[in-house]
C-alpha cells in the first residue's frame, strides 16, 4: 500500500500540467474574455474523442466612461457572462471535426458543435468567431494536424485584413 507521503511526492515530481492543448484566452463578447487553464493531460475516450479537463475564468472589463482618460478594470464575470470560474471538460473529435464542452467527463451533458461551417457562402470555413465560442481554435489545440488547413485560412484572412488597412492609410 502506498503511503500518503509517497503519493504526494509522486504527484509533485510530475510537475505542472503542460498547457499545450488549450487555447489560453479567447473572447466572449465586448470587453469579455475567457482564460483557460489545462488541469489534466489529454486522454482518448473509447469512441476516439480526445478529452481534457480545464478551469475557465471569465473576465469582463468595467470602464468608468466619465473619467479622463477612461479607466477600465478587469472583474470576474457574473450574470449573463456566466460563472466567473468553472471546471469543465473539453472534447474533440478530430476526424469528425466536432468540438464539445461538458461538466461531466463522460460527455453526457455536452454541448457539441461543428468546427467548420457546413452551409451557405461560408461552408467549409472554420468557426473561429466569438459568437460561437471559437470552437475551431479550441479544437485545433487538440487536433493540430487536422486543423492545418483551417489555420492557414485564418492566417490568410488576417493577411488580407492587414493589407486592406494599409491601403486605406
Amino acid at each position: 500500500m502506498i503511503s500518503a507521503l509517497s503519493l504526494l511526492l509522486l504527484v509533485a515530481a510530475q510537475g505542472p500540467v503542460p498547457q499545450e492543448h488549450v487555447l489560453p484566452v479567447f473572447g466572449c463578447g465586448t470587453s469579455c474574455r475567457v482564460e483557460t487553464e489545462q488541469l489534466s493531460l489529454t486522454e482518448r475516450m473509447p469512441d476516439g474523442w480526445l478529452m481534457v479537463k480545464v478551469r475557465q475564468r471569465t473576465w469582463v472589463q468595467n470602464c468608468d466612461w466619465k473619467s479622463t482618460p477612461v479607466k477600465c478594470v478587469d472583474e470576474p464575470a457574473s450574470g449573463r457572462a456566466g460563472p466567473p470560474v468553472i471546471d469543465l471538460w473539453l472534447f474533440a473529435d478530430c476526424k469528425g471535426e466536432r468540438f464539445a464542452t461538458s461538466k461531466k467527463p463522460d460527455r453526457t451533458d455536452s454541448v457539441e458543435q461543428d468546427v467548420f461551417y457546413r452551409e451557405g457562402d461560408v461552408a467549409g470555413q472554420p468557426k473561429f468567431q466569438t459568437v460561437h465560442g471559437n470552437p475551431f481554435m479550441r479544437w485545433a489545440k487538440l487536433c493540430p494536424a487536422e486543423a492545418e488547413e483551417g489555420v492557414l485560412f485564418i492566417q490568410g484572412s488576417l493577411d488580407q485584413f492587414r493589407k486592406a488597412l494599409e491601403e486605406i492609410k
